[in-house]
C-alpha cells in the first residue's frame, strides 16, 4: 500500500511537472524569472500622453478636442475638455485620483464642455478634498475669462453648484492668462520635476494660449486651435520638445474658406513652424472629415519643410513622450 501511493504521488508530480513544461516552455520561464528579477521592466515612462478627442466641433463619431497627460505612469493633467472626454476617460478606466491640473487652451465648447462632468467624476471617486489648479485665457469679445466661466459653472449661483459639494469638498483654483501676441512666456506651475509654461496665440475672436509641459527632461507641447499669426510664439514656446500636438483643422488654400484661415493654420506652415521649433514628433489632431479624407495630402505638404515623424491622432491613442 505505501509503495503504491507513493507511486502515485509520484505520477501525480511527473504530470503536473509535464503540464507547467507544455505551458511554460523552458525559455519563457526564464523570461519570466528574469523579468521578475528585474522590477525596473515595470517602470512606466515619465511622460506619456492619452488622446480623450481628436476631432472638433462637428458630429463626425470623433470625440471633441482632449488630452490627459500621465507622469510616471499616473493621469495628472488634463488638456482642454470637450465632448467625450469624459465616456472615453471610462473606456480607458483611467485613475484620475492624481489629476488635479487642467489647461485650457480656450474656452469654444469642443474644448469646454465636458469640464463639469470629469470633474464630478473625480469627486465622485476620491476619498479626500480636491484642490484643482485651472489655467485658461483672460477674458475678450464674446467670451468670458476662465475664471467667470468656473465661477459661472461651479460657484454659488452657477448652473452645477451643486456638484462641489455632491463627492468630496471642491477647491478651484483659477488663473487667467494674458491673450496679447507680445505677451511674454510665463512659467505657470512648478512641482518638483514638473514645469508647465504658456504663451498667447490666437483663434479669431476667441482668446487662446498654448502650453508646454516639461517632467523629468522630456516635454509635450500643444499649440490648440490658432492661425498663422501666432506662429512665432508657437515656435518659441514648441523649441526642441518631444512632442508637439498640433491642430489640423484646414487644407492649404485655395482648398479652405478664406474665414477659417483666420482661425486656423494650414498644413504647409504647421510643417514650417515644427521645423523652425525643431520638434522631434509632431501629433496632427482635431481633425475634421476633410482633413481625413485628405491624409495623404496634409503629409505631402508638411514633409515640404519638416523631416521628422508625423502621425495623425485617433480617440484612445497613447503615445509614450520619448526622447
Amino acid at each position: 500500500m505505501v509503495k503504491s501511493a507513493s507511486l502515485r504521488k509520484l505520477r501525480v508530480s511527473l504530470f503536473v511537472a509535464i503540464a507547467v513544461l507544455a505551458l511554460n516552455p523552458p525559455n519563457a520561464l526564464a523570461q519570466r524569472q528574469k523579468k521578475d528579477q528585474h522590477p525596473a521592466a515595470h517602470t512606466p515612462l515619465a511622460m506619456e500622453l492619452i488622446v480623450l478627442g481628436s476631432g472638433g466641433p462637428r458630429a463626425t463619431g470623433r470625440g471633441e478636442t482632449s488630452y490627459i497627460v500621465l507622469l510616471d505612469g499616473a493621469p495628472r493633467i488634463l488638456v482642454d475638455a470637450g465632448s467625450g472626454a469624459f465616456v472615453q476617460i471610462g473606456k480607458l478606466n483611467l485613475d484620475l485620483d492624481r489629476m488635479d491640473v487642467v489647461l485650457l487652451t480656450h474656452l469654444h465648447i469642443d474644448h469646454s464642455a465636458d469640464l463639469p462632468s470629469v470633474f464630478n467624476a473625480r469627486s465622485l471617486s476620491a476619498d479626500d478634498p480636491i484642490t484643482y489648479h485651472v489655467f485658461g485665457p483672460d477674458s475678450g469679445g464674446e467670451f468670458p475669462s476662465t475664471t467667470k466661466f468656473l465661477h459661472l459653472i461651479f460657484d454659488r449661483g452657477g448652473i452645477y453648484q451643486y456638484q462641489r459639494g455632491f463627492g468630496v469638498d471642491e477647491t478651484i483654483d483659477g488663473k487667467d492668462l494674458a491673450t496679447a501676441l507680445n505677451t511674454p512666456e510665463t512659467e505657470i506651475f512648478s512641482e518638483g520635476d514638473l514645469h508647465i509654461h504658456e504663451i498667447a496665440t490666437h483663434h479669431g475672436d476667441c482668446p487662446s494660449v498654448g502650453y508646454r509641459i516639461e517632467f523629468k527632461g522630456q516635454s509635450i507641447t500643444f499649440s490648440g486651435d490658432m492661425d498663422a499669426s501666432a506662429l512665432a510664439n508657437l515656435e518659441q514656446l514648441a523649441k526642441d520638445t518631444d512632442l508637439l500636438v498640433l491642430h489640423a483643422a484646414i487644407l492649404d488654400p485655395p482648398d479652405t474658406p478664406a474665414i477659417l484661415l483666420t482661425l486656423h493654420t494650414p498644413p504647409r506652415q504647421l510643417g514650417e513652424a515644427a521645423k523652425i521649433a525643431n520638434a522631434k514628433h509632431v501629433l496632427l489632431s482635431h481633425i475634421p472629415p476633410v482633413v481625413e479624407d485628405h491624409q495623404a495630402g496634409v503629409l505631402r505638404s508638411m514633409r515640404k519643410s519638416y523631416s521628422g515623424p508625423i502621425e495623425f491622432a485617433h480617440d484612445g491613442q497613447k503615445i509614450p513622450v520619448v526622447k
